[in-house]
């Protein structure tokens, strides 16, 4: 309803505007009008005041030359008379036309104008509330993004952080399992050269044993006499008995 008012107060307005330039013209061309005749007028009066000085023994025939000018002259002045008259009656009818014209634009035309263009300002309305809307949205985003930027940057010192710790946990677990490994190697080699020692000293006694017990045989037999011998196999006999 305002877009309606707005347009038919303009269209009175420059219909006002129409009508006043309108009636300048129209008045402007009067007096042109009236100049004109006037101008004709004094003309043929100058031309016939000439003819009648100019010729002194043709009277008749000046005063008939003064009166056709005159006559001239005066049609003259009465044709650019009926001239602006028709002028001055094409221009009413157009000036009467025209306000016809805007009276019927302002009665019929107003409404369908002003509802096109109450329709055009709420969709441009809408439109710059729905740029305003994404404009705060826009900006909400990119807060969000710079608060998640800023957690992302502190969880990467974070995971950073954790990764050195575990990476220095993992080294001193290594260097603990290689120390761990070492001591085994190292405690299973000297447990296979203990071995490998007392396997060497028991071989080593036997063969000793082996050799003192032949050593002692072959001293015994080279020493014993026949009695000797006689005597064991007694005692080895005694001794069997006894046990049986």
């Amino acid at each position: 309803m305002r877009g309606v008012k707005q347009v038919a107060r303009m269209m009175v307005l420059v219909t006002a505007a129409l009508w006043f330039a309108l009636s300048a013209g129209t008045v402007w061309a009067t007096e042109q009008a009236s100049h004109e005749a006037t101008g004709a007028v004094q003309e043929a009066t100058s031309a016939q005041g000439h003819g009648e000085a100019a010729a002194g023994a043709g009277h008749a025939v000046a005063a008939e030359g003064g009166h056709g000018a005159a006559a001239e002259g005066g049609h003259g002045a009465a044709a650019g008379g009926s001239l602006s008259a028709a002028k001055l009656k094409d221009l009413f009818w157009r000036v009467v036309n025209f306000v016809a014209l805007m009276i019927i634009l302002v009665k019929f035309g107003a409404k369908p104008i002003g509802a096109g263009l109450a329709g055009r300002q709420k969709r441009i309305r809408e439109e710059i509330e729905d740029l305003e809307a994404k404009k705060v949205a826009a900006e909400k985003s990119y807060r969000d993004f710079e608060a998640k930027l800023a957690t992302v940057e502190k969880d990467i010192d974070k995971i950073v952080e954790k990764a050195v710790a575990q990476a220095e946990l993992e080294k001193v677990k290594i260097l603990e399992r290689a120390e761990q490994a070492a001591a085994d190697i190292k405690r299973q080699a000297e447990m296979a050269v203990q071995k490998e020692i007392m396997e060497a000293k028991r071989s080593l006694k036997d063969e000793v044993a082996d050799k003192a017990a032949a050593m002692a045989e072959a001293l015994i037999v080279k020493n014993l006499t026949p009695a000797d011998q006689v005597k064991i196999v007694e005692d080895y006999l005694a001794k069997v008995g006894a046990v049986q």
